[in-house]
């Protein structure tokens, strides 16, 4: 049996799904960075939402026989991933079409300040957040994301929200900041599809409810 923390190739069957539908699946390496930009001191990270949200889409266009159209460009992630494909949907809105979070670590400015300061910040996030009070106005915070472009579609009559895909399990840590998201982005204007189903923080969710993901995106033979 795989590890926990195990990379979603070996974990999941997206590759065999991926491959009938005809769907080219991108999967970066994000180390502990919750896909965000953060400055270099000491440590290895550095602009990894610049990178997931220009940089990666550019390079595997060039790679490969890919659709340039952001109709065919999704975003999406589990747990810090769901942070980050929430996070860089909306930042780079013109991008991505599509987002999907299965579990999403969206929980900083979802849930009290002091219970994501304590049991929230399980392995270190917060180096990566910084201080949410500090961070609430800017684009670490997804609702700041949602007003700019509440802001946008305001000015030139246009929609520029993707459209969201979320899911939790009933028993995970993580279903009220995603019920709270979910809720968030419908208010704001996004067309949301929401699911929640038994299972924890797992791979066994994960692995199910990526099938639904799958059949959202509605291409292929899903």
């Amino acid at each position: 049996m795989p590890k926990k923390g195990s990379p979603d190739l070996t974990v999941s069957r997206i590759r065999m799904w991926a491959e009938k539908m005809g769907l080219a699946v991108i999967l970066p390496s994000g180390e502990n960075s919750f896909y965000l930009d953060v400055p270099v001191k000491d440590g290895c990270y550095g602009d990894f939402g610049e990178y997931i949200g220009r940089e990666l889409v550019e390079v595997t266009r060039r790679m490969f026989p890919l659709s340039d159209k952001r109709e065919d460009t999704f975003i999406g992630g589990l747990s810090m991933g769901g942070y980050g494909a929430c996070r860089n949907g909306l930042k780079y809105c013109g991008t991505f079409g599509k987002v999907a979070m299965l579990s999403a670590a969206v929980h900083f400015f979802e849930n009290p300040r002091e219970w994501v300061r304590t049991e929230g910040n399980t392995i270190g996030e917060l180096q990566c957040i910084g201080d949410l009070d500090a961070m609430e106005h800017t684009d670490r915070n997804p609702r700041f994301l949602m007003e700019q472009i509440k802001a946008q579609n305001a000015a030139d009559g246009r929609n520029h929200f993707p459209d969201f895909y979320v899911a939790c399990g009933t028993e995970d840590h993580l279903l009220g900041a995603n019920r709270s998201i979910a809720a968030a982005l419908k208010e704001a204007g996004a067309c949301v599809a929401y699911e929640e189903g038994p299972g924890i923080h797992d791979w066994y969710f994960w692995d199910t409810y990526i099938q639904h993901v799958l059949r959202w995106l509605e291409i292929g033979n899903a």
